[in-house]
């Protein structure tokens, strides 16, 4: 079971686990484990009979249930994990809540498959990977890394591509039903409504969003983060769908960069991302002025984007502009 940070790993979160498996189960049944486990990132979790008190001995003698691990812990401390016989590997929560102030780990997908790749080693048959998670977002590190085409994805949407399966489930009416019949406070949020019931992106709800370039968008720029590359084109500015239009923005896959002319001028923001025709984007002042009608349209919400990650990376890039 993979969790995000270490902090995530707490007694509460592994006693609430027990008690929801409990509701399932004739035969009721207790986790544990060694309370000192837990600032290390990594958690042995042992199970047993709910009516018997076990001693520290008595607990390591136990078979194992699951093991969790807090993505957020060392690199090094992650590829010395062995463990035989995984059946599946489990993400709680991979969406996170970027509105609500969360955040994604550096490298994250890069963390996922080293354990993965780490544990699979010692699996009898390929592992599968089971992420779940609230949809704040259909922006995030995996569908990125996968190359999930996220206009695709939504509500009761099922997509297949060649190692991944994403099933946006929607609450069946009946169910609905019924959780509004104990909590009525959700009639009066029409906007929650639909990201609870509907299984709407809440955080995307208001980025403009435009599929293809507008007639007389010339290309300006591009922007490279990780493997992702972002073009930005400008034209006459106009009205569209009433609001001023005067930058498009649209993300791209690494081979998009066989399709453009060469003489274009790629920005990064670090050296991992440096390559051939890209320069590292600084505080330099002559750089800064060509930058500014860029972040100038971004601030007065005249830029639209092909898709929602255009909109997601362009602010990770605006705070270096």
């Amino acid at each position: 079971m993979l969790r995000r940070r270490i902090a995530d790993l707490t007694d509460q979160y592994i006693s609430d686990t027990e008690t929801l498996l409990n509701k399932f189960l004739d035969r009721k049944v207790q986790l544990l484990y060694m309370k000192g486990d837990i600032k290390s990132g990594i958690v042995d979790v042992k199970l047993g009979d709910a009516d018997v008190n076990y001693s520290p001995a008595m607990i390591k003698k136990l078979p194992l249930f699951f093991r969790v691990i807090g993505l957020s812990i060392p690199m090094n401390r992650i590829k010395s994990l062995m463990l035989s016989n995984v059946g599946i590997i489990f993400f709680d929560e991979f969406i996170a809540n970027i509105r609500g102030g969360e955040k994604y780990l550096d490298i994250e997908a890069f963390r996922i498959k080293e354990i993965y790749t780490t544990y699979n080693r010692e699996a009898t048959k390929p592992i599968k990977i089971y992420c779940c998670g609230n949809p704040y977002s259909v922006y995030n590190p995996l569908f990125s890394d996968l190359g999930v085409d996220t206009r695709k994805v939504h509500p009761g949407a099922f997509l297949v591509g060649d190692n991944y399966v994403i099933d946006c489930f929607r609450i069946p009416e009946a169910l609905k039903e019924k959780i509004l019949a104990a909590n009525p406070l959700y009639q009066f949020d029409n906007a929650y409504a639909k990201y609870a019931f509907d299984g709407n992106a809440i955080s995307d709800s208001n980025i403009r969003i435009c599929k293809v370039n507008p007639k007389g968008f010339k290309l300006r720029f591009v922007f490279k983060v990780d493997k992702e590359y972002v073009s930005v084109h400008s034209g006459a500015p106009f009205d569209y769908e009433g609001e001023k239009l005067s930058f498009w923005i649209c993300k791209h896959n690494e081979d998009w960069l066989d399709k453009v002319s060469k003489n274009r001028k790629i920005y990064c923001f670090n050296f991992a991302d440096l390559m051939q025709h890209a320069v590292i984007a600084n505080r330099d002042k002559d750089l800064i002025q060509s930058f500014l009608s860029f972040k100038s349209a971004v601030q007065r919400r005249e830029a639209a984007y092909n898709c929602v990650d255009a909109e997601y990376i362009t602010e990770d890039i605006y705070q270096f502009i």
